[in-house]
């Protein structure tokens, strides 16, 4: 009980620290999201020191984006995960923190690209959803969540790799998926933020549901929605077909996982999704998904 006191305090205390540096939002973002770590693994009762040091490593994958240090911290990153023995949750979790805590690096509010760069996004996006949907149905699941986490941190490499050689080849195929104004890679990170929120707290078969809305339901949306152009009342950006696409679509494939609450999760993923305020839609929809399942039972095992 003494300890819990101690660290109450000192989480008080930290946070005090942290509302007060105005100037170097690095540190407080870095601070906050470190606080949290502490939280959760007191929460979970999972070693301390192990998540903080992931948060580190992730954070600074994330903040050193666009130089050759994230090359150092894509082998931390590899070294911290063999040391978890490849505990999915915990990397799941650390993953998220570290990056959230970079996440002002990606924030921004780009323009739509033409039809032609949005409908290659969202075939792209739902092959790739339905890879990792498909291989929850044929692989054992603790493959597929590690197959997940080494798809972004391989992305997040190739990313890196792309940005400082922007003549390359790879740097030209990668630009030719990004919408305007965006931040190289934007819409990336905060479509692996939202698939990470899933796999830090939900069951196989809750993050299975929410795969099937973050990479199939919402691209499914976008090409219907940019097809058939009948705006929301409470959304002109957004289209009736779209929202309607992205419910229908979501359901049938998300049924053979969690059953009639299909229904549901889809309704609120549609309409989060179509909602005009946004950090992200990916990222929104996965939060208020994961919140969601776990009220109907889907939690995940730390």
């Amino acid at each position: 009980m003494d300890s819990l006191v101690l660290y109450a305090i000192a989480l008080l205390l930290l946070i005090h620290w942290t509302l007060s540096m105005r100037r170097n939002k690095e540190i407080a973002f870095l601070l906050v999201f470190l606080a949290a770590g502490a939280t959760l693994a007191l929460y979970q009762g999972v070693d301390m020191l192990l998540l903080l040091l992931g948060v580190l490593i992730f954070n600074g994958m994330a903040s050193t984006y666009y130089s050759k240090k994230n090359y150092v911290f894509f082998l931390l990153a590899l070294f911290f995960i063999q040391m978890v023995q490849y505990s999915t949750v915990l990397i799941a979790q650390a993953m998220l923190l570290g990056f959230m805590s970079a996440a002002y690096f990606f924030l921004g509010n780009p323009r739509r690209a033409s039809v032609q760069v949005e409908r290659r996004r969202d075939v792209a996006q739902i092959v790739m959803g339905l890879a990792f949907i498909a291989a929850f149905v044929l692989v054992a699941a603790v493959y597929v969540k590690l197959l997940l986490i080494s798809a972004i941190l391989i992305a997040s490499v190739v990313g890196n790799f792309s940005v400082s050689n922007g003549k390359s080849k790879m740097s030209k195929i990668l630009r030719s998926f990004e919408r305007r104004d965006a931040v190289f890679g934007q819409g990336a990170v905060w479509l692996a933020a939202g698939a990470l929120v899933a796999m830090s707290f939900l069951n196989n078969l809750g993050i299975a549901a929410v795969l099937v809305a973050l990479f199939v339901g919402d691209a499914v949306a976008t090409l219907a929605g940019t097809t058939y152009r009948w705006p929301l009342p409470y959304n002109r950006k957004k289209s009736l077909a779209g929202t309607a696409a992205y419910f229908a679509v979501t359901a049938v494939i998300s049924f053979p996982f969690i059953g009639p609450l299909c229904l549901l999760t889809a309704l609120v993923a549609a309409v989060v999704e179509s909602a005009p305020w946004h950090i992200d839609d990916n990222f929104d929809t996965a939060v208020i998904l994961t919140a969601l399942l776990l009220l109907l039972g889907f939690a995940g095992i730390a």
